[in-house]
């Protein structure tokens, strides 16, 4: 084998093992990315379901204040 026939075929085993690392790279990044998408996505989702909560609690007290308002009046008018 020449020498020139070598050292193509180191290059080109050279180029193969930098593919490789670099495909790992990208996979690991990539990774990375979805995890950090999937935890914004979750807490996205938390602060939803708070806020749902939070409406939800101020509408029942709301209604309850109501309620008592209307006990408490009825109790005046007819106690």
């Amino acid at each position: 084998m020449s020498k020139g026939a070598s050292f193509m075929q180191k290059q080109t085993a050279d180029q193969s093992r930098l593919n490789a690392v670099r495909n790992e790279i990208l996979d690991i990044a990539l990774h990375i990315d979805a995890k950090e998408n999937e935890k914004r996505r979750q807490h996205a989702a938390q602060r939803a379901l708070k806020a749902r909560r939070g409406i939800e609690d101020h509408f029942e007290s709301r209604r309850l204040a109501t309620q008592l308002s209307e006990e408490d009046e009825r109790l005046h008018h007819f106690g």
